[in-house]
């Protein structure tokens, strides 16, 4: 289960979207340069085309987001399976240069939206357009470069823990310096490459005075040096987290880091695991609803994210998912023990990846990881 709940986020290093079936769903869109300005209406012949990741995310928000939204307010909308592919923003942005939209709304990684805000791929809206968008924490809007109009809006949010199996060790790790104690020599699993892990974010906020040292070369090169110190306690670099979770149930790596929302089902289908939320903050990364800004379907967009917004529709995604609203802790109206389950102290406590550093230094990056921790 947990693979199909995450391989579909993951993909290839940085560009975490695909659509199934691209280049035969190209639709109509308006124009070639700005966003449309026409708004029509969808009809069943021609539906708001949502793409979401797959798996158990698309059977969860098919049941309790995409059908609830088409019964409320009458809008025909369907969903539509995607993947991880390195080679689909360029064919998304080949599309919208040519004015069609493939889908109208989509559920991108936060890397993969700040690539497509890069090669000008979004709708953009300002903030009063929206009743409960406003209601969605800071840190998961993304907004144009030249403006403070959105493109973006957070979808689910999930958290990377500090994970162990429970028979092996009594007392579980809960400071991600436990990735440099010589006591995990060769114990745990870790997620590669660097746009995964993270581990640049997390070492940085551990050992330093966070993401400010990531601004530079220099500093990125310091945090490289300082993270290439957990190599021993390394016994699995993984990027299929089925691979992990087997070792984990199996005490052969008996902790690591993993997501919180696939070790909860783990442990509630009776595997002897913990996910346990760090000291120094858990690792928050997160997904957007973004819009091509050629799709014509301007004003049931704005309905859809907004709906998909309501503290609610979030709470109740979140229980089925086990992945983190991302409407600010006061809107939720989860219980304690649920919400503390799956958000631990909350989305302001975690570390937030700075999504920014991977794109404008991803050659410079890649190379450092292979160098300092893939090859030495």
């Amino acid at each position: 289960m947990g693979t199909s709940r995450r391989s579909y986020l993951t993909g290839a290093a940085g560009s975490a979207f695909a659509l199934t079936g691209l280049a035969g769903c190209l639709g109509g869109g308006g124009g070639s340069g700005s966003s449309t300005e026409t708004t029509v209406t969808p009809t069943e012949d021609d539906p708001l085309v949502v793409s979401v990741f797959g798996g158990v995310f698309k059977e969860v928000l098919d049941e309790h987001l995409i059908q609830p939204f088409r019964e409320e307010t009458g809008i025909p909308v369907e969903s539509q399976a995607q993947g991880g592919a390195a080679n689909v923003l360029p064919k998304l942005e080949s599309a919208v240069r040519g004015g069609n939209a493939p889908v109208d709304v989509a559920d991108m990684s936060a890397i993969g939206t700040l690539r497509g805000r890069h090669s000008d791929l979004w709708m953009s809206w300002s903030d009063d357009e929206f009743d409960n968008v406003p209601k969605v924490s800071d840190d998961l809007i993304t907004r144009a470069s030249d403006s403070d109009e959105i493109i973006g809006v957070g979808s689910q949010a999930w958290f990377i823990n500090l994970v162990s199996n429970t028979e092996v060790l009594a007392d579980p790790p809960t400071s991600w310096t436990a990735l440099w104690d010589s006591q995990y020599e060769s114990q745990l699993g870790l997620l590669t490459p660097a746009q995964t892990s993270f581990l640049l974010d997390i070492t940085a906020a551990t050992h330093f005075d966070g993401e400010d040292l990531l601004s530079t070369k220099d500093g990125i090169t310091q945090v490289f040096e300082k993270l290439a110190a957990v190599k021993p306690q390394s016994s699995l670099w993984y990027t299929n987290e089925a691979n992990f979770e087997a070792q984990l149930k199996s005490g052969d790596a008996p902790a690591g880091m993993l997501y919180n929302d696939v070790t909860v089902v783990m442990e509630e289908n009776g595997a002897p695991v913990t996910s346990t939320f760090v000291d120094e903050g858990s690792l928050l990364d997160s997904g957007r609803w973004v819009a091509p800004r050629t799709s014509d379907k301007r004003g049931a967009i704005v309905e859809f994210i907004d709906y998909a917004s309501r503290p609610e529709v979030q709470d109740t995604v979140s229980r089925n998912l086990y992945t983190a609203p991302t409407v600010e802790q006061q809107h939720s109206s989860l219980d304690d023990q649920t919400f503390e389950k799956i958000v631990g102290p909350g989305l302001d406590a975690a570390i937030v990846p700075n999504y920014e550093m991977y794109i404008e230094r991803e050659q410079f990056i890649n190379q450092q990881w292979n160098e300092l921790i893939i090859q030495s």
